[in-house]
Parts: C-alpha cells; structure tokens; sequence
C-alpha cells in the first residue's frame, strides 16, 4: 500500500523506521542543499523548505513527539482503510467488527503468493511495525535477494541495529551499498555515516562525502 498521507517522514525523505543517524543525517543533508545562500532556486520556496525540514526534524529527533506522530499516522491509515471498504466487511457481508473477530490482527494471513514486490514489501514492513520481526526479515531477504532496494535498505537496517540477527556491520553496508547504488537515498545517507565511522568498513573520508553528496542529490530531485 502506497503512502496515503503526508508525514514527517516524507518531509525528510526517510523511511518509518528510520535509526536517529539516518534522520541527522537527511536533514543536514536538506539543510545544506536548500540553505538559501546555496539554493539555486527561488529564496522563498528554499525558505519554506528549511522551515518545513526544521518542523519535521524537530518531532522526529525526540523519540516522544516520534511516537505521537506515528500513532498519529496509524490512526490516519486505520480511516483511510476503512473509508476504502478494507474493513467495512463489503466482500463477505459481515460487519466491520464481525471481521475483526474472525481474524484478529495476531493471525492475520500474509497476502497470496501472487502479490507483487511492493504488496510483499508493505506487508513486511507492518510485520515489523507489529513487532513480527523474523516474519519482515526473511521476506525483506526474499526482496533483497531479488534486487528490491527499499528490501535491501530495510535489510540493512536491521543488521544495522541488530533487529532479529546479530547485529552485523558488515551485512548492513553490504545491503545498504546494494540500495545505494540503486539510487535509494536512505541507503545512501546510512552508507555514507558507515564510511565516515569506519563501522563495517574501512573509514573513508572520500566515499563518505560521495555518498552525502549523492544522498542530497536524491533527495532535491524528489522534493
């Protein structure tokens, strides 16, 4: 399912679950590319940027204003949902709540095996958000393995923080080197703070002010 809503997380051009180094990172990435003395555009529309960057950074920084905001979007989703007939029990002629008896979130069933890689990737991503993180992971992997870059930059991620495996540095630059070069700026960012920190590779200066550089680019053709 595509966004349906505009969030914070859009402002910023990162993923839901985004670590804090990839939120720092895309905003100062933001900042300097649409720094008024630097944008080649007009001052106001680089003005109205900065003060919507500031805004979303600002709630994504502090894990209390994170958390509201993201229960502010689930609740928006949930209406979306329902307003679509996803919940309203059209297709079988039962209530909204006489579904949710039936099959109640915890034994929700993964979508048919036809679904197309972006049905696949959102459904791995709610797992997650449900905390159901070895079923994300291995469909993620599957993804991942098939050449999906938000899979591979997801993969990467819980390498990266350890979520359901070992935390493995090198797997996670491995993943996030795959999506970055596929033009994923998040991957970009994160692949970026790896070569400054020296964190699953050698620490490289060079490479890391490439990938910034081509992280702030990613992010300006899709603002």
């Amino acid at each position: 399912m595509a966004n349906i809503i505009r969030t914070h997380y859009d402002n910023l051009k990162v993923t839901r679950d985004a670590p804090p180094s990839v939120i720092k990172a895309a905003y100062k990435a933001l900042c300097q590319t649409f720094h008024p003395d630097k944008f080649q555009g007009s001052r106001e529309e680089a003005e109205r940027v900065i003060k919507l960057v500031n805004r979303s950074y600002a709630v994504l920084i502090d894990p209390v204003k994170r958390e509201k905001h993201n229960a502010w979007i689930r609740e928006q989703e949930t209406l979306a949902k329902r307003h679509s007939g996803y919940e309203t029990g059209k297709t079988t002629g039962h209530s909204s709540h006489q579904k949710q008896d039936a099959q109640p979130e915890h034994t929700q069933q993964p979508p048919p095996s036809g679904a197309n890689s972006e049905t696949l990737f959102q459904h791995a991503y709610d797992l997650n958000e449900r905390g159901r993180c070895a079923e994300a992971f291995s469909i993620y992997q599957q993804l991942a393995d098939q050449g999906h870059a938000k899979a591979q930059f997801n993969l990467g991620v819980m390498y990266d923080r350890g979520q359901h495996v070992a935390q493995d540095y090198a797997q996670a630059v491995f993943w996030y080197q795959k999506a970055a070069e596929q033009g994923n700026a998040n991957a970009q960012y994160n692949l970026a703070l790896k070569y400054q920190m020296g964190q699953g590779i050698a620490k490289d200066d060079n490479q890391a002010a490439y990938w910034y550089r081509k992280a702030a680019e990613e992010a300006t053709a899709k603002a």
